[in-house]
């Protein structure tokens, strides 16, 4: 019992060193101790002696503290799951909230709407790229060649800036209105004024301020009220394009004429330009390359009529007007004529030749 005694001390000393010899003390090593120092104890013969005693003290203590360390983990693990619960309540409030701002903000842009200008673009301009595509596979499968036309976009640009809306106003006010408090001031000594001493003038004063029996030129024309459109001084804020009528058949189209041999497709639209409005406009070309392209299959009486062409390829080429005006005697032999905008050009395409004829003038114009 003595030998069991020393080795029990000598347990003990062993978790001292274990203690006082590892930096930080680690948790194998003090595991280690206590299973040694018990296993000298139990055989001994202490565990089964009276309670009372320093051995049976040592033999609960050890006890005791084991059944502490596993209530502390216990407690950690049901902390551990109350952090959680709470962060999870907290992520389901600020959705919450988000969502309900949402809807409190009526005028603010549908996020379902992001990109959906750019989707229905792709969604039409796929469907006819496939369909060219499919055209093209045919026409080589059956060994015909396309009839290929240039139509010329002759285009007048913008004459006035157009309208501003209310909030643009408001915002170029107020722009105007904090610039003076950022800009700096100088000392009186060197002659510059102070910046505060400006005054920022809208409209209605600017037009105050203009010559007595000056009168500036209106933005909308008499050809605009009275619908004239076979004038240049028309729809002065925004583009108009030549555009003509050859009959019911045909409809509301561009000057377009067939492609000669060895011509390129700049020299096509000028040529298309001369034949229909005469040499007395002024043009200004700063590309090669077309617009746009539009393809249509023949019938099978047409295929015939015209030696086995399967088709026919029309490129759109724009060029700019500069100077000069229509020949009234070459354009008066098609059935009407006029300069169009775009929006007119797409509306009078959708009624005579369908939606998909003026999605392509709207997105090409």
């Amino acid at each position: 019992q003595d030998t069991c005694l020393s080795l029990a001390w000598l347990a003990l000393l062993s978790i001292y060193f274990a203690l006082i010899h590892s930096n930080p003390p680690r948790m194998t090593h003090l595991r280690q101790a206590l299973s040694t120092a018990g296993r000298h104890i139990r055989s001994c013969g202490l565990a089964s002696s009276s309670k009372s005693g320093p051995q049976s003290s040592q033999i609960y203590r050890f006890k005791t503290t084991t059944t502490n360390t596993n209530t502390k983990k216990l407690t950690s693990m049901e902390q551990y799951k109350n952090e959680k619960q709470v962060a999870k309540d907290r992520r389901t409030e600020q959705y919450n909230n988000k969502i309900n701002r949402r809807e409190k903000l009526g005028n603010r842009q549908d996020p379902e709407k992001k990109n959906h200008k750019k989707n229905e673009f792709r969604q039409w301009f796929d469907g006819m790229a496939s369909k060219q595509a499919y055209l093209d596979r045919e026409a080589r499968r059956q060994g015909k060649q396309w009839k290929i036309n240039v139509a010329a976009m002759v285009e007048r640009l913008p004459i006035v800036t157009p309208d501003k809306h209310d909030w643009e106003l408001d915002y170029f006010y107020l722009k105007a209105e904090l610039q003076r408090y950022d800009d700096i001031a100088f000392p009186k000594e060197l002659g510059i004024p102070d910046p505060m001493d400006f005054k920022v003038l809208k409209q209605e004063e600017l037009m105050e301020m203009l010559p007595e029996g000056f009168t500036p030129a209106p933005r909308e024309t008499e050809a605009d009220k009275s619908g004239v459109i076979q004038t240049l001084d028309r729809q002065l804020k925004t583009r108009v394009y030549l555009s003509i009528r050859h009959d019911d058949a045909k409809g509301w189209e561009l000057p377009t004429v067939a492609l000669n041999e060895n011509e390129s497709f700049l020299d096509g639209a000028k040529r298309a330009t001369q034949v229909v409005a005469g040499d007395e406009l002024e043009l200004v070309c700063f590309s090669n390359c077309p617009m746009g392209v539009t393809v249509h299959e023949y019938s099978e009486e047409e295929k015939n009529a015209n030696n086995g062409i399967f088709g026919e390829k029309t490129f759109y080429m724009r060029v700019q007007y500069d100077d000069g005006d229509v020949n009234k005697d070459k354009v008066s032999k098609f059935n009407d004529w006029g300069w169009l905008a775009r929006d007119e050009m797409a509306e009078k395409a959708s009624a005579e030749k369908g939606e998909d004829e003026a999605l392509f003038y709207k997105y090409m114009l």
